[in-house]
């Protein structure tokens, strides 16, 4: 099969998977070699790569059982769309409630009213649902990605800044702690400080915050790998930009870190499986340029046949299998004016959804049937695949190529915007040294900080920036991310959704 570069897909042979059927509530073997949880190819890969020398340093030594020792187990995050309109509406309701029993049906303006967040943020602020913490700038990578355009910053933060941040964020959560984001630079050139014992981590894990590491995956030899799975990691993203290695390579910026990777990718499987572990979730990042675009169906292959094609133990449909989203895929459209010449054109990217899109599901669907997923259970590729794109995941305010012409602008998140930001106020987003911004696209396109944590605390930072919210979006929110764009929509249609029920109430209308 070949794609329209000529490009050939790496089409899942069915007798690969001989063997390997996924039976749901009847796959109950987990004294079986958790070997058998993979295809064969892959499980070859995984038992010689358990041969190497670095493993067995790392079983000999003893890591493993002193690391499950002393493994927490990965808390859930809160739903932040949920955590958002409880606050809204907990502080705005009575209010708009009280316009409707007076008469008022201006439906836009009474949603205004319920979206409004109070000027007494910091006495009675909302539960965090996101922060964002860039450890560092500093990098491995060298020479660096083809694409990077960081702006560092002075690091000023200590490791007892970062603690503080860290339950500055739990402690202003009523219920489960807010998800917290951890990314660089590289930020495993931490070590131990980040996934040691007394580790940022382990401490957020703790506090009850559910944890994600963005890492390019250099450093993940065996024990890196033991340590992050056994700190309570709950997600990992792995950076991978094709299947191809000089593809990757050319990318990446150097030959040979494709197959450094892989490698990586090989350590944390076996990582979670000697430690009997469902966490970290692995996604990939995939920064999406002209040069590897085509590519994706590709990529997507040899991921899905380096999957678990089940879970041990797990009964249930093949939806609710723990690992059924493991190696999922983020596309990443490439950023920055810096590299408009690497962008996908308008009519690419309508070929990218109109075409190679459709070759990626077909992957996906011969994967489900070829171990042998029953037909009432098998997802469509969409379903499955719902966080990989930007233009798939959510609501655009235009056809394919009015989303294709504002891309091929560099202005991926503009259709998607909605009129309130309504998601903000509950985020934080932390450089180095220190400031403080509403989310990570802020971060990037750096307008006046909100404010710094060396200097007040999350809540005061927030509060100081409410009197400029009711502006957002703007022109710094073209690039929005795609899952802020997805809360702020679901927010949006969720408080309209409370006002027409009060309306309808106080006209006796059945609801």
């Amino acid at each position: 099969m070949r794609n329209a570069c000529g490009a050939r897909h790496l089409r899942l042979p069915l007798t690969a998977y001989a063997g390997r059927r996924y039976t749901g509530a009847n796959m109950q073997t987990p004294h079986q070699a958790w070997l058998d949880c993979y295809l064969p190819q892959h499980a070859d890969k995984l038992r010689a790569r358990l041969q190497s020398p670095e493993w067995r340093r790392a079983i000999d030594g003893g890591l493993v059982q002193r690391v499950a020792g002393a493994m927490p187990q990965p808390p859930f995050g809160p739903s932040p769309d949920a955590v958002v309109c409880s606050y809204l509406v907990s502080r705005n309701g009575d209010r708009v409630r009280t316009r409707i029993a007076s008469g008022d049906r201006d439906h836009e303006s009474l949603v205004a009213e319920l979206a409004k967040w109070s000027r007494d943020y910091e006495r009675h602020p909302c539960s965090l649902t996101f922060v964002g913490l860039c450890l560092t700038f500093a990098c491995n990578a060298v020479p660096r990605c083809l694409y990077c355009n960081q702006r560092p910053t002075p690091e000023l933060l200590t490791d007892a800044d970062w603690r503080a941040v860290i339950e500055q964020a739990a402690g202003q959560s009523a219920a489960t702690g807010p998800y917290i984001y951890m990314t660089g630079g590289e930020p495993l050139l931490l070590g131990e400080r980040l996934y040691g014992s007394n580790g940022l981590i382990r401490h957020a894990t703790r506090l009850g915050c559910p944890v994600n590491i963005n890492t390019n995956g250099f450093l993940l030899g065996p024990e890196v790998a033991l340590q992050l799975v056994g700190s309570g990691l709950a997600k990992l993203h792995l950076s991978l930009d094709s299947a191809h290695a000089a593809v990757h390579d050319a990318l990446a910026g150097q030959e040979g870190r494709f197959h450094v990777v892989m490698r990586a990718l090989l350590n944390l499987q076996i990582a979670r499986e000697l430690l009997g572990a469902q966490q970290p979730i692995i996604h990939i990042n995939c920064v999406l340029t002209r040069q590897n675009a085509w590519q994706f169906p590709r990529m997507l292959a040899m991921l899905l046949r380096m999957k678990r094609t089940h879970t041990p133990g797990h009964e249930g449909p093949y939806r609710s299998d723990p690992h059924l989203r493991d190696l999922g895929v983020h596309l990443i459209p490439v950023g920055g004016a810096s590299n408009a010449d690497r962008r996908l054109t308008a009519d690419e990217v309508v070929r990218f959804y109109e075409h190679t899109w459709q070759e990626a599901a077909a992957e996906w669907d011969a994967y489900q049937e070829a171990i042998a997923v029953p037909v009432e259970q098998r997802l469509p590729f969409d379903d499955w695949a719902f966080f990989t794109s930007a233009y798939k995941r959510v609501r655009h305010g235009g056809d394919l190529q009015e989303y294709a012409a504002a891309c091929a602008e560099g202005q991926y998140g503009r259709l998607a915007l909605v009129g309130r930001c309504h998601i903000s106020p509950s985020q934080a987003f932390v450089l180095p040294d220190g400031s403080q911004y509403w989310c990570g696209a802020h971060s990037v396109a750096r307008p006046e900080a909100l404010g710094n944590v060396r200097a007040a605390p999350l809540a005061r930072n927030i509060a100081a920036g409410l009197s400029g919210h009711g502006a957002l979006p703007n022109q710094r929110c073209l690039n929005c991310a795609t899952a802020t764009l997805y809360l702020n929509q679901s927010i949006e249609a969720t408080l309209r959704e409370q006002v027409d029920r009060w309306v309808a109430d106080a006209d006796g209308a059945p609801n």
